[in-house]
């Protein structure tokens, strides 16, 4: 915000009209959107990076955090897979590992990987079906709790075998 303002000001932009954008502006689809907010939040965010994650999550507090994580796509950043399941075992209460974009890649071997960096005292599960792995966060859930479901933000497509397309929107 405050770097727009200031932006906006170095622009000569009159601060009433600034005001409306920033009273009008509803964030960036894909990321930290709060698709639902009641029984229970549940917010979709980009992350893919470790960097990213880390603040998705930090940014939700102390909230009770039910983690739908496939931010991996196959053929690409192997190294950060076990980063990804070190930072969803320090701030989620409950992991779901699911599918992303695997391209060639076995979908399994991308969700192992992950696994590999959380430790054994934390839970998670692996639901290769990202659809479903949404639809067991959500029967998991309780009021006040939120589901945050990182790695594709507004992507329109989960990237498979072979050049194969299949829409998608989180």
């Amino acid at each position: 915000w405050l770097a727009a303002i200031s932006l906006a000001k170095q622009l000569d932009i009159k601060e009433e009209i600034i005001k409306r954008a920033v009273n009008k502006f509803t964030g960036i689809r894909g990321r930290m959107e709060t698709v639902v907010k009641e029984p229970f939040e549940v917010i979709v965010d980009y992350a893919h990076t470790p960097e990213s994650l880390t603040q998705a999550y930090q940014a939700l507090g102390k909230k009770s955090k039910i983690c739908v994580l496939g931010s991996c796509g196959g053929g690409r950043d192997q190294w950060k897979r076990p980063v990804f399941g070190e930072i969803a075992a320090k701030y989620c209460d409950q992991i779901i590992l699911t599918n992303e974009d695997p391209y060639d890649e076995d979908p399994q071997q991308i969700i192992n990987d992950i696994a590999y960096g959380i430790k054994e005292s934390k839970k998670y599960e692996a639901v290769i079906d990202r659809r479903e792995a949404i639809r067991q966060a959500m029967r998991q859930a309780k009021p006040g709790e939120v589901i945050i479901i990182t790695g594709k933000g507004t992507d329109p497509y989960i990237m498979g075998p072979k050049g194969s397309k299949l829409p998608w929107d989180d």
